[in-house]
């Protein structure tokens, strides 16, 4: 099974992978090298003593009990526009290689190719979501983090889950423990098998010790 978070504003994502990667007690089997993410690098996630082991951009995390392999993606995606050249009838040698056989919703009259169109030639955006209103059931915003890979996995045929977390930006720890359950639940994963430093079986980051930095003064209050 593949779990990748999406990135998102308030981090629900990639609190609740290292969650489930501390949890699991998931060994880091390797990790990706490439240009189109943002470079970082930081200490060791999981460990409180020094390994000389550093977290990276995008790794890979096995839990071979639970049959599980985590990929946590610690950096944005680096943004850039793919304005295809397509063929009138909606084919592209190109994408067929990546691995879309069709443009199926391919129709230079729709507005959300207008808005390609206006891109390419330089002119000024009037509308932030020109297509909103032509969304059919199985659409979805394509400027979510996640759209690109799930448009892959899809026109690969392969078979994905999007699990998705609402939330407000702060402290999302508890925001985090509910994806991560809600995860669980899908993989039919039982927290309380984990051994873990909390009640319900989790096992708290170390990582988390200083997310969002050290706690208040009392004395200010």
């Amino acid at each position: 099974m593949l779990k990748k978070p999406a990135l998102s504003i308030g981090n629900v994502g990639q609190l609740a992978m290292d969650l489930m990667v501390s949890s699991t007690r998931a060994e880091r089997i390797g990790f990706f090298d490439d240009p189109f993410l943002l470079p970082c690098v930081g200490n060791d996630a999981y460990g409180p003593q020094p390994q000389g082991q550093l977290a990276l951009p995008l790794e890979a995390y096995d839990s071979s009990p639970n049959a599980l392999t985590l990929v946590q993606q610690r950096s944005p995606v680096v943004k850039t526009y793919y304005l295809s050249s397509t063929n009138s009838d909606g084919t592209d040698d190109y994408c067929e290689q990546l691995g879309w056989k069709r443009l199926q919703e391919y129709n230079p009259t729709q507005r959300c190719w207008k808005y390609l169109s206006t891109l390419a030639e330089g002119n000024a955006l009037q509308d932030d979501n020109p297509f909103e209103d032509e969304l059919e059931e199985e659409d979805y915003y394509p400027s979510l983090p996640f759209a690109a890979l799930f448009s892959c996995f899809k026109a690969k045929g392969l078979k994905v889950t999007c699990l998705l977390c609402y939330c407000s930006e702060g402290d999302n720890i508890q925001d985090a423990f509910h994806l991560a359950e809600a995860a669980c639940k899908l993989l039919g994963l039982s927290p309380s098998n984990f051994h873990g430093n909390e009640g319900n079986g989790w096992l708290i980051p170390y990582s988390w010790k200083s997310v969002y930095g050290p706690p208040p003064d009392i004395s200010i209050f």
